[in-house]
């Protein structure tokens, strides 16, 4: 198909219908339903020509409901709301084989639905129901259809559609072959929609390439708070000057990757003579940090100028830096401190 309507055919061409588990069930359990019950409780025989379900929105589900048809509540389990609808011929072969003990082959007279035909359908209505519980009590895999029982007939669509709460339905649409080929008619079974967890995929992992990245060299750097510090003072820093720093932020010394990610922090101190890092609050989304649990830890008193001391082995410990400010602004986020003399 090609044209000046090629784009807009394709956007506006139907989906495919939605399948999944419970309407392949329906579709194999359809001819059970129906045919059994019509033999039994009509003495009509009955084959299901063709069967076929999907899932459609609440909306979609009573428009395939036919213009001339009788529609049966299914009260469920937890106030959930099914249908069973019988369309007029249907409907006309169930009252002809009552009334004159075999189906007419006589062309259905155009007329609508009356409380007659919702009364003597009724009973083939409530028949199919209760095959559908002997067939859920004997196949695990129909346990959400369980529970449903036959209620009121329902011919105002206004009402059925009230009626009709859930978002989606499982719609089992049906062509019945009834005499045999004597009449054809239509058959419809609707169940609130069956909602299916997707299990999420496993990832797919090189092994080698885990190897090779838990083996790479990851650059760690220490930072400390940032400071205030008042202009004239930064301004008056000369060589060997000492910048005193609050008592308490060894304990709140943050340790970084090379993108200044902050992967935990902890306590500022020393490990066997050497500058170490002791976590207290790794991140929560990276996992547990490698770090020593000694508990020879000691926090160390450091003044800027011994802030290139060692991180554990090689890592650089990367003092923080002063706010370059006149009015003493707090900073939010720490920074490295670089001392540069006036």
């Amino acid at each position: 198909m090609t044209g000046p309507n090629t784009a807009l055919a394709l956007m506006v061409r139907p989906r495919k219908p939605t399948r999944g588990t419970s309407h392949i069930l329906l579709e194999d359990i359809a001819d059970t339903l129906f045919r059994g019950p019509a033999k039994t409780t009509q003495g009509i025989d009955l084959l299901v020509k063709a069967a076929e379900a999907q899932c459609f929105s609440q909306a979609n589900a009573v428009a395939c409901i036919p213009d001339v048809a009788v529609p049966h509540l299914l009260e469920g389990p937890d106030g959930a709301t099914g249908l069973i609808v019988f369309d007029g011929i249907l409907v006309d072969a169930l009252i002809e084989q009552q009334t004159l003990g075999r189906i007419s082959a006589a062309p259905r007279v155009d007329r609508p639905v009356t409380a007659i035909d919702a009364a003597l359908s009724t009973a083939f209505a409530s028949a199919v129901v209760a095959k559908l519980a002997q067939v859920c009590a004997d196949r695990r895999d129909a346990s959400a259809l369980a529970g449903f029982s036959c209620g009121a007939p329902q011919t105002d669509r206004a009402a059925l559609s009230l009626a009709l709460s859930d978002r989606a339905y499982d719609v089992l649409q049906l062509s019945v072959d009834l005499g045999p080929g004597i009449k054809s008619g239509r058959a419809l079974l609707m169940f609130p929609a069956v909602v299916t967890v997707a299990q999420p995929k496993p990832k797919r992992v090189n092994p080698a390439m885990v190897a090779i990245l838990q083996d790479s060299p990851l650059k760690l750097e220490a930072f400390l708070p940032s400071i205030r510090l008042p202009v004239s003072t930064l301004l008056g820093l000369e060589t060997d000057s000492v910048i005193s720093l609050p008592n308490d932020i060894l304990t709140r010394a943050q340790l970084r990757d090379s993108r200044n990610t902050t992967l935990g922090k902890g306590r500022l101190g020393q490990l066997n003579g050497r500058r170490a890092l002791r976590l207290e609050t790794p991140h929560a989304d990276r996992g547990k940090l490698p770090v020593s649990a000694a508990s020879d830890l000691h926090i160390d008193d450091l003044a800027a100028t011994g802030a290139d001391a060692l991180l554990c082995d090689d890592a650089k410990l990367a003092p923080s830096e002063a706010s370059l400010n006149e009015r003493e602004m707090p900073s939010s986020e720490p920074k490295e401190l670089t001392e540069q003399p006036h």
